[in-house]
């Protein structure tokens, strides 16, 4: 098969200048039977390939590609010329080097990168920077990285175009006349240490580059090698070379306040949680911090805060919960729920954990085990609980998802404040039955459950659901989705609450196994349905944060 490029040395050699090329026309055949006609340019019997020209354009062909009739038209084509005596040219390019116009390249070649060719045949691009003797000298990767390397590591097309480039350099880089006067010595530019403080570590910062390019982008981390800044919601990475004096004292300013304030930690018991004990992460276990959201396990061991984040701040001031209980009805229906009096575990405060599982005592003597994977793209949860057969009432084990309230006092608030706050805010659920559903941050749940049931929807309840989505204004651009990971075995409800009137006031989640709902729906019978107590990380609650632009 003809490969669809050309070698940048045949692209830069002038065809009147190209040994053994031949304007006649000749059939090549590929090992697939499948023929073109072109001229002959040049055989290169050490790497095996011929070089033919068709359609204007220049190809060089590994021999192995063609079928053996043009293989043999190809060294019938490129036998050799008579030797080149010893006083001639040391090497077959650097004829064609000295007979190339000086006009041929300008100053760009030197500024652009190369596709180069080891002798084993492995491709790499790489910029020029010189050769000197038989030490060739490129950069990669947009200048982070220079090597020196000798020539014959190359193959001989690179060290062709090695020789080439370095014919430009000499033309368009020359050399700074010599002077006898020794050279004052170059005092470095002192840039007074950046003052920074602890909002400086969220907020955006301007970054100028090395050239006077300025970037606006907020600080998250920087090392040896350089700084990390989120750029249009995404992590980047900048060599410190490519910065100027000032946007590098910035940098490391930040990152030496940003180590001084690593919390203290103090010690768990069997009231409370290994826990930061100051700091952005204070009573929080374990944490994450990721461009889209961040999220932190709290020291009571049985519940998750998590915050949208926008350009690194967080969008809303009160967290979503994310809980575990273990709830009952007692003999008039009663709800309850089983309180926490002992921890068994107590996993290190870190950030960054996937999974942390807390163990644990209810005061029911039940005893329960909850599962929190915290990860880039959301959350999971999913538990497990025994309780004694002495217990007065069977308790069913569930996880509710509690949104912010985004009107501070919604009872009193007009309607213009609702919407204010509210904006473009709704509740999407998608019931096992029927279409998807949308409640307004800023209708009244009355209202919108009127205005559904004028569609044939009465008395219909709306539960189970598939999945539940927020979005809109309150949220910035992202959305936060719930979802049992089986609608099989698991059981997701919403409801708006006892005394909410709006859903702007924080619509709540509740997510159970199947078993776990049907014994809140048949309480007197619950101990009958064994898995009440269960949900396996097959049913887990999935609570995906998909970021927005």
């Amino acid at each position: 098969m003809i490969k669809p490029y050309l070698t940048a040395l045949i692209l830069l050699w002038p065809t009147s200048f190209i040994f053994g090329q031949d304007a006649t026309l000749h059939p090549w055949t590929d090992i697939q039977g499948r023929t073109l006609q072109a001229s002959f340019i040049s055989l290169d019997q050490e790497a095996q390939t011929v070089t033919i020209k068709w359609n204007g354009q220049v190809f060089p062909l590994p021999l192995n590609t063609l079928a053996p009739q043009s293989q043999a038209l190809a060294k019938q084509l490129g036998a050799p010329a008579p030797a080149v005596s010893p006083s001639s040219a040391s090497s077959p390019f650097d004829a064609i080097v000295a007979a190339i116009p000086t006009d041929t390249l300008g100053p760009e070649a030197l500024d652009i990168e190369h596709d180069w060719t080891s002798a084993d045949g492995r491709p790499m691009q790489a910029k020029f920077i010189s050769l000197v003797g038989d030490q060739l000298t490129v950069s990669m990767n947009g200048g982070t990285n220079e090597y020196t390397l000798p020539l014959n590591k190359f193959s001989a097309e690179s060290q062709g175009l090695a020789k080439v480039l370095q014919a430009v350099a000499k033309k368009h880089r020359p050399a700074p006349p010599k002077s006898s006067a020794p050279k004052a010595p170059v005092k470095p530019v002192k840039v007074a240490p950046a003052k920074v403080v602890e909002a400086d570590l969220d907020k955006k910062h301007t970054w100028t580059s090395s050239e006077g390019n300025p970037l606006e982008a907020s600080f998250l981390s920087a090392d040896d090698s350089g700084l990390e800044v989120n750029f249009r919601g995404r992590p980047t990475k900048i060599p410190w070379s490519k910065l100027d004096a000032q946007s590098v004292a910035l940098g490391k300013a930040l990152q030496k306040l940003k180590k001084s304030l690593v919390p203290t930690i103090l010690g768990g018991n069997e009231k409370v949680l290994e826990r930061y004990g100051s700091g952005k992460w204070r009573n929080y276990n374990t944490y994450i911090e990721s461009v889209a959201f961040e999220a932190g396990i709290h020291c009571s061991g049985n519940k998750v805060h998590f915050w949208l984040l926008k350009d690194g701040q967080r969008v809303q001031s009160t967290p979503f919960t994310v809980d575990f209980e273990g709830t009952f009805k007692d003999e008039r229906g009663s709800w309850g729920s089983r309180k926490i009096v002992s921890l068994e575990t107590s996993p290190p405060a870190v950030n960054d954990r996937r999974v942390t599982t807390i163990k644990g005592k209810w005061n029911n003597e039940g005893t329960f085990e909850y599962n929190f994977e915290l990860s880039n793209a959301g959350m999971s949860f999913w538990g497990d609980a025994k309780e004694p057969s002495s217990s007065e009432f069977a308790t069913s084990l569930r996880i509710w998802m509690r949104a912010p309230s985004v009107v501070a006092d919604a009872k009193n608030a007009t309607m213009e404040q609702i919407k204010e706050a509210s904006g473009d805010g709704a509740l999407y659920v998608d019931p096992m039955d029927g279409k998807r559903i949308k409640f307004p941050f800023d209708e009244k749940w009355l209202d919108i459950k009127n205005n559904l049931s004028k569609g044939g929807k009465k008395d219909v309840d709306y539960n189970p659901v598939k999945y539940a989505e927020f979005n809109g204004f309150p949220f910035g651009d992202h959305k936060i989705k719930a979802l049992p990971a089986s609608t099989r075995t698991g059981h997701l409800v919403w409801y708006s609450g006892y005394s909410q009137i709006f859903p702007a006031q924080g619509p709540t989640l509740i997510h159970r196994s199947i078993d776990g709902a049907q014994a809140m729906y048949d309480f007197k019978n619950a101990a009958d349905y064994k898995d009440r107590l269960k949900i396996k990380k097959s049913e887990c609650l999935k609570v995906q944060v998909i970021r927005g632009s």
